[in-house]
């Protein structure tokens, strides 16, 4: 019987993965014939309100979140079949849900000023407006996951892992739901005529979107259980995932958000959300999770290096990672040691040594992915670059 699950959960995931992948490779990457006149794209006001209604999806899926995992513990239930869609799963996919039908308005929205200039072919009018096709296909996985997702809750239960594959995927999903809202708002307007306040909701998105990495990544070293599969897994891995995620949103958002104290409003933003959340899984369900490890002092000094460094390349990406690092660790490794996680009385000598020189090693990397991904946002859409024929925007 249960490995008749798992092969159904096995196919429900393909299905759902390869159908969403393919889709995205035609929309996107498909050869495609430039049109014979200019293809026409959302407004910036449209392309605001979109990016609102879509980040309104995004807080529901992060609030559903931690409800859901303070249910699990509470309960003791990994809810599977019939009775998967309890309440916090409702939430988590009611995100997936408004996001998904925004952006299908948002297709609307397109497709009826191109089929009227006669462009037919609607991979001309996604790449002309990228965030709204790709919200479509973000969305629509979270919504097509649900059989695959059920499945693997019913075979393994209270057993089941958060770093289980279909768990993984929604994290994708969700994450590329939160840059595809900040992409509508960053297009919304020029980077000289956005308001300080559009400016901190993308902050504020990006924390949110940590949030959600969270509970994959490592809320599950957090939560007042910690099941035995979690305390096997080596010690140094929890502040090395927690604090690679860290650093690599704090300096998206300075990318995005270009400021002398980018990185720390986001860590500040981010700590308030995951307060805000936590005291709401603790109303409904009374089992919110452990305070996280705080980072608020390493994305302090990125902030400060970042200001006073003229370097350049992989040099800077050394100095921004070595100072998050000696920041992040100062406060973790103590915390781990002393007050949060009493559980983890094997963090030894080598688990301090191994958590600095891979976790500098981590931010160092992803340094470099953070400022191309964030390059992109604020400009460099290499898809509309693709497509001859661009005009400006509908009602612009």
């Amino acid at each position: 019987m249960e490995q008749s699950l798992f092969l159904e959960g096995a196919i429900f995931s393909t299905i759902a993965i390869g159908g969403i992948g393919l889709l995205a490779w035609w929309l996107f990457a498909s050869p495609v014939t430039p049109p014979a006149q200019p293809v026409r794209a959302v407004s910036a006001k449209t392309s605001q309100t979109f990016g609102l209604l879509i980040a309104l999806g995004v807080f529901l899926f992060s609030i559903g979140g931690y409800w859901d995992a303070s249910e699990h513990v509470v309960t003791g239930i990994i809810p599977g079949g019939e009775d998967f869609l309890w309440p916090p799963h409702l939430m988590l996919y009611a995100g997936f849900l408004l996001s998904f039908v925004v952006a299908v308005a948002g297709l609307v929205a397109l497709a009826k000023p191109n089929l009227a200039a006669g462009i037919r072919d609607p991979r001309l009018w996604v790449r002309r407006s990228p965030y709204v096709g790709a919200t479509v296909l973000a969305a629509g996985y979270g919504l097509l996951s649900v059989p695959g997702d059920a499945i693997w809750h019913e075979i393994y239960g209270i057993d089941l892992t958060a770093w289980s594959p279909p768990h993984v995927f929604l994290l994708a999903a969700s994450a590329s739901t939160v840059i595809c809202a900040i992409g509508l708002l960053l297009q919304s307007g020029t980077q000289e005529k956005r308001s300080g306040g559009r400016s901190l909701f993308i902050l504020l998105l990006l924390a949110v979107m940590l949030n959600e990495a969270y509970l994959i990544g490592v809320l599950e070293w957090e939560l007042r259980t910690v099941v035995s599969l979690v305390l096997e897994r080596p010690s140094w891995l929890y502040p090395v995932i927690l604090g690679g995620l860290a650093f690599f949103v704090v300096s998206l958002g300075r990318r995005l958000v270009p400021g002398p104290w980018t990185a720390t409003t986001v860590a500040i933003f981010f700590f308030a959300w995951r307060i805000a959340g936590s005291a709401f899984a603790d109303i409904v369900s009374g089992a919110p999770p452990r305070l996280t490890l705080v980072f608020i002092l390493g994305a302090l000094l990125l902030d400060i290096v970042a200001q006073r460094s003229n370097r350049e390349g992989m040099s800077q990406a050394l100095v921004e990672a070595a100072a998050f690092t000696a920041g992040f660790v100062a406060i973790a490794l103590p915390t781990i040691q002393f007050v949060y996680l009493p559980y983890l009385t094997r963090f030894t000598a080598t688990d301090h040594l191994l958590t600095v020189l891979i976790g500098f090693a981590i931010c160092a990397l992803l340094q470099p992915v953070a400022r191309m991904v964030g390059g992109w946002l604020v400009g460099e859409r290499t898809v509309e670059k693709q497509v001859g024929g661009l005009a400006p925007a509908m009602g612009d």
